[in-house]
């Protein structure tokens, strides 16, 4: 049974399976685990264009029903329950954020059918529940309002998580103990025909391989998601690469800027933790290059740079950590000048038990050029206290 759990455990991701979790059990091959997850946030919002104020906000970023299971060997499933509540008690993206069955007929060959994590960037396969910075990669002011911490997915009929998540069917394949991942499938997309209407249509691609030198003792990332932080569990060097397109057939649409293009989105990243005595310091490294992203066929670029150094003995209550961001934006239209954004976050983290319980306090500053300004836009910083629970 432990053999079991520890197989699903691998295959949903860390993230997906908190420390904690009740279960049902049929018999040693058919069970299920489920659980709940939340995250409470209190935020002073500064004041992004001329005349606005900045304000306070209490909300609940998300909360979060899960089933996780098998019904044996090589059928497993998954499923969340995901729902926000902004400052006026308004109910956000309530929807279903994850619904699919896993063949898992070997390691080098699982099969993944229904809405599920985008096999494509850190972006759409890291957990929030996970992140060494609360508010993400793409919180805040992206420049010119460009989709390039998004996918192709991003719209796609009834998938919500800001492109991070589709419907579709993908392959999983963990190569040589995790030494090679590779992820691939077929998805809706933002132009399936449910969304925008049109008969004439073309499915999305996207994959991802990973490389991780398992040779000098560090472990794959081989979980259905992954993670900014594994906390010390285990040694990470990871190098990614993934490729995201789809077309458009619509005839271009000039009032809507739409149709007649081809997204098209690569991504490159590294993400390196290791364990040195009591300290644990973590960096993640990558760039997203997005073409052709609207009817105009306008592109974008991001940048990013973020770690965390965790001090891994308690201290009162819990384990002490200081993570630091950089997110650079640059909108570039076909004609125009460029839009650009640099966004720095830093945040002190509180690890009571892990991600299961933490606190984590900082803020995320942006930095605007005058192009991104137009209209009255502003320089502006956001404060955020982040509670988050999982059982």
């Amino acid at each position: 049974m432990r053999k079991s759990l520890l197989a699903v455990a691998a295959l949903m991701g860390a993230s997906a399976l908190p420390a904690k979790a009740a279960m049902f059990k049929v018999d040693d091959q058919t069970f299920a685990n489920f659980g709940y997850m939340s995250q409470i946030w209190a935020q002073n919002i500064g004041a992004r264009a001329t005349g606005q104020k900045s304000r306070t906000d209490f909300s609940i970023n998300n909360a979060k029903i899960y089933f996780s299971g098998q019904v044996n060997k090589m059928v497993k499933f998954h499923a969340e329950f995901d729902a926000s509540v902004n400052a006026n008690n308004a109910a956000g993206n309530t929807r279903l954020g994850d619904a699919h069955i896993t063949l898992a007929f070997a390691p080098e060959l699982n099969i993944i059918a229904g809405y599920q994590r985008l096999p494509f960037s850190r972006q759409t396969l890291s957990s929030s529940y996970a992140a060494i910075i609360p508010t993400g990669y793409s919180y805040g002011r992206v420049a010119g309002g460009a989709p390039v911490f998004s996918s192709a997915s991003i719209g796609a009929a009834g998938v919500g998580g800001a492109g991070s998540r589709d419907a579709g069917l993908s392959i999983m394949s963990n190569i040589m103990d995790g030494m090679i991942v590779f992820r691939g499938g077929i998805f809706d997309g933002r132009y399936d025909s449910r969304a925008i209407g049109q008969t004439d249509e073309n499915l999305a691609l996207a994959f991802r391989i990973q490389f991780t030198p398992t040779m000098l003792g560090y472990k794959g990332e081989t979980g259905y998601s992954i993670s900014d932080t594994y906390l010390g569990r285990q040694n990470v060097l990871t190098f990614g690469l993934g490729y995201n397109t789809q077309k458009d057939k619509r005839p271009y649409t000039a009032s809507t800027n739409t149709g007649a293009n081809t997204w098209k989105m690569l991504t490159m990243d590294v993400n390196w933790e290791q364990k040195f005595g009591d300290m644990i310091p973590n960096v993640q490294v990558g760039i997203n290059d997005l073409k052709d992203y609207d009817g105009a066929k306008n592109d974008a670029r991001a940048f990013w740079v973020q770690g965390q150094l965790l001090y891994d003995q308690v201290v009162g209550l819990g384990k002490p950590a200081l993570a630091l961001g950089w997110f650079n934006s640059e909108r570039k239209p076909t004609t125009g000048a460029k839009a650009k954004v640099n966004r720095y976050a830093l945040y002190f983290n509180y690890y009571i038990k892990g991600n299961a319980a933490k606190i984590q306090a900082g803020m995320d500053s942006f930095q605007r050029n005058s192009t991104d300004k137009t209209g009255g836009g502003k320089n502006y910083t956001d404060f955020t206290l982040a509670l988050q629970t999982q059982f």
